[in-house]
């Protein structure tokens, strides 16, 4: 009888630590899918873990959106670009000014929070570029430096009127390391995220989900860059700036970007139509695949060449041919 009873809790025991194991294991193993739109795109999630680290993400997610997002008009940007003026801005946005003041340096002046009145004036899709003169390329050129914009006791404010934050440049770049920084802290060992053209997959994830990855490459040219060699993006973050699909013809049929030189104030010629980074970070390969895209070709070449793990592909314009370029590492 002595005997027995002691059996019985012990099997209880043990049965109860089975559950625990098995609850655990089954956490760890869930596959997880997030989708929706933020930032102005499109946005998939997906992990292999616990599935209660589903509401965090999201509230990272929309934590951002309310910050730098311009399609919301209750965004920090948004309130400052229209009165000029913002308090109690958030943690979040004084470090991605920091970021953007640091990618300015580092590129000589070829990005910068400030560009939107350039942005705006030519349109988009350079829809008024016919209204343009040089007198008002002039004028807003001197709205776009970011010494326009002041903080002083914790406040934003603007010095000329019509000087704007706009930090579309490396916001998903941003985002994505903050989401995947919050996954690895919580021990989460596969997982890939994807805003628009950036993203990042990192642990057994097949990197051939990468579905914005040399997005709209013409065929031909992927063709040929698939045939010379393998490469991956596991484990890497990855950020693509323009789209063949994307540009402007010019008075020669020539084809451009739709990007503007901030230190000219005019539409780029570089002749760079595209440009695709991978890198440790989603921040960098972001804020590195627009600097590449405003250089010109060798220095951009050059730029992605030195920097330590990066590696990237460039499609350009030579004379109506289009043409690409790999950097040393990028086959694998």
């Amino acid at each position: 009888m002595k005997s027995k009873s002691v059996i019985i809790p012990l099997s209880l025991a043990l049965l109860v630590l089975l559950l625990v194991f098995w609850q655990q294991y089954r956490n760890n193993s869930s596959t997880v899918y997030m989708e929706g739109k933020a930032l102005g795109v499109a946005f998939s999630l997906q992990y292999t873990g616990d599935p209660q680290w589903e509401k965090p993400l999201d509230s990272i997610i929309y934590s951002l959106d309310k910050v730098v997002n311009l399609q919301r008009p209750d965004a920090e940007v948004s309130r400052f670009n229209r009165n000029g003026i913002l308090e109690n801005y958030s943690p979040h946005l004084e470090k991605m000014l920091e970021v953007s003041n640091h990618y300015q340096q580092f590129s000589g002046g070829l990005v910068s929070h400030g560009m939107l009145p350039l942005i705006e004036a030519w349109g988009r899709d350079f829809s008024r570029r016919n209204q343009m003169s040089k007198a008002m390329v002039d004028s807003l050129k001197a709205l776009v430096s970011t010494e326009n914009i002041s903080v002083e006791d914790g406040t934003l404010k603007a010095l000329h009127k019509g000087s704007s934050i706009d930090l579309n440049y490396l916001d998903k770049g941003y985002l994505i390391d903050l989401l995947g920084n919050f996954l690895r802290s919580k021990g989460v060992n596969s997982f890939h995220i994807e805003f628009g053209l950036d993203g990042c997959v990192f642990g057994k994830n097949n990197p051939k989900q990468t579905t914005n990855f040399l997005l709209n490459i013409p065929e031909e040219l992927l063709a040929s860059l698939s045939g010379k060699g393998n490469f991956s993006v596991l484990n890497r973050c990855y950020s693509t700036s323009g789209s063949f699909e994307k540009f402007y013809l010019d008075d020669k049929g020539n084809k451009h970007s739709h990007l503007i030189d901030p230190k000219t104030g005019y539409p780029l010629k570089n002749g760079i139509l595209s440009t695709h980074i991978l890198s440790t970070s989603a921040l960098e390969a972001d804020a590195l695949a627009t600097i590449a895209m405003i250089q010109d070709l060798e220095t951009t070449k050059g730029l992605i060449e030195m920097q330590k793990g990066v590696e990237g592909v460039i499609i350009y314009d030579e004379e109506g041919v289009l043409k690409y370029w790999t950097s040393s590492g990028f086959y694998k």
